[in-house]
């Protein structure tokens, strides 16, 4: 490997650009500049909701994480579906929120979704997002569904052993599941499937299921049980009215 190269074959003077752009007016701009209108107006609506939800249980120290981890969460969702590598920045910044809140109400393989999530799509975006911005959507194939299962089977066997053998979580089986499937659609992002959203779609279900049980257990509000509710609503846009289902319309 020559010096001053990446294991992913970028030069460190190039991941230092990268990392320079988040400190200017430009990255922003680009960042939140040239999405559908469908985006724009299912931002404005969810931050109304993700607020509203907020405020309507009271301000303290959980409820205001819930309330930005949720608003800068979702807006990373819909800075994937306008194919923008800002989701980097908005992701990192969600996720430590997040899973603040999850470690209070005893969620904890949604702990670990958060940091894979973290690494793998964050990091990532930031260090390499050009890069990643400018990849061909792909159609899914053998070797991704082979990714995705093995993926999925192996996270699952973790999580679910965290749950039941190291932290004890009250809601083992559907907080494993739902990391699960979350950690395969992160994979899914980075390898630039379109089919990710099916895998998001089924993520947000999951994470509705998840947090709505927590809510009613009385171990966290209903905030992000409005914000995955949101999040399926952004998964539809991707999956029929984004740059990757335009993508695949042109393939065919």
């Amino acid at each position: 490997m020559a010096e001053n190269t990446t294991a992913n074959g970028f030069t460190w003077p190039e991941v230092k650009e990268n990392m320079k752009q988040i400190f200017t007016w430009s990255y922003y701009k680009e960042g939140f500049s040239g999405w559908d209108r469908s985006s724009y107006v299912w931002l404005a609506i969810g931050l109304v909701v993700i607020i509203s939800t907020g405020l309507a249980h009271g301000l303290n120290y959980l409820s205001v994480m819930s309330m930005l981890g949720g608003a800068i969460g979702f807006t990373c969702t819909l800075a994937i579906t306008a194919n923008r590598r800002i989701n980097g920045l908005l992701g990192f910044i969600s996720a430590v929120l997040i899973s603040i809140v999850a470690f209070h109400s005893k969620n904890y393989s949604d702990i670990v979704m958060q940091m894979i999530y973290l690494v793998t799509l964050d990091l990532n975006f930031m260090f390499f997002g050009n890069a990643w911005q400018n990849r061909e959507i792909k159609p899914m194939n053998k070797h991704g569904w082979g990714v995705a299962a093995t993926t999925a089977v192996i996270a699952f066997i973790l999580l679910y052993t965290l749950d039941t053998k190291i932290l004890i979580s009250p809601r083992p089986i559907i907080d494993a599941f739902s990391a699960t499937v979350g950690i395969t659609g992160a994979v899914l992002t980075v390898s630039k499937y379109r089919s990710q959203y099916w895998m998001w779609a089924l993520q947000g279900i999951m994470s509705v299921s998840l947090w709505g049980l927590t809510a009613l257990q009385g171990d966290a509000n209903w905030v992000l049980f409005a914000t995955y509710v949101l999040y399926l609503g952004n998964d539809v846009l991707g999956l029929f009215f984004s740059p990757w289902a335009r993508a695949m319309k042109a393939a065919k």
